[in-house]
């Protein structure tokens, strides 16, 4: 607490001469809520963090031309669904201390039948793309196999913002 009290002592008057004192208060704000997110919240936050960015990385993947920039782009998808599943692998035992492997067993299950049915989606979706466009190598043939997980990280990251705690719930 006394270091970021200092640390923002230290910055705010060179903020006031950059952006004026109106934007002590807009610092102070984005301070706090990073803050409270940050001790309070702290797994929902990197869930949150890691696969909204995944989700923007994996949407963008299909836009990038050379090797280099999709290797970037999954990397970093990679790199943040890494970094969501800390906010996510912690939370069984704190929920169900006792039966903490049988909720990651079910929970596992429920993610490996999701990779078993995308494989064949994204087969379906890539014959449906080469009738449209006679060509893989077409930027439009990608988009629905990045974009469909891309709406998925983002619509479990939203369901673990609401829902997720980590109250124990099975004795």
């Amino acid at each position: 607490m006394y270091l970021g009290a200092a640390l923002g002592m230290w910055l705010l008057p060179a903020l006031v001469e950059l952006r004026g004192p109106e934007s002590v208060f807009l610092a102070e704000t984005l301070a706090g809520v990073i803050w409270s997110l940050l001790w309070i919240r702290t797994r929902k936050f990197l869930n949150t963090v890691g696969f909204l960015v995944a989700s923007a990385a994996l949407m963008a993947l299909p836009q990038f031309r050379t090797s280099n920039g999709v290797i970037l782009c999954s990397s970093v998808a990679l790199w943040f669904l890494a970094l969501g599943r800390a906010g996510f692998a912690v939370n069984h035992m704190d929920i169900a201390p006792r039966y903490a492997g049988i909720v990651m067993g079910v929970s596992n299950t429920a993610g490996t039948l999701a990779g078993i049915i995308s494989v064949d989606l994204t087969g379906k979706l890539l014959e449906a793309s080469k009738l449209v466009y006679s060509d893989l190598s077409h930027q439009e043939s990608w988009r629905a196999v990045f974009f469909i997980p891309g709406l998925l990280c983002i619509f479990s990251s939203v369901v673990f913002l609401l829902f997720s705690t980590g109250e124990r719930i099975f004795d």
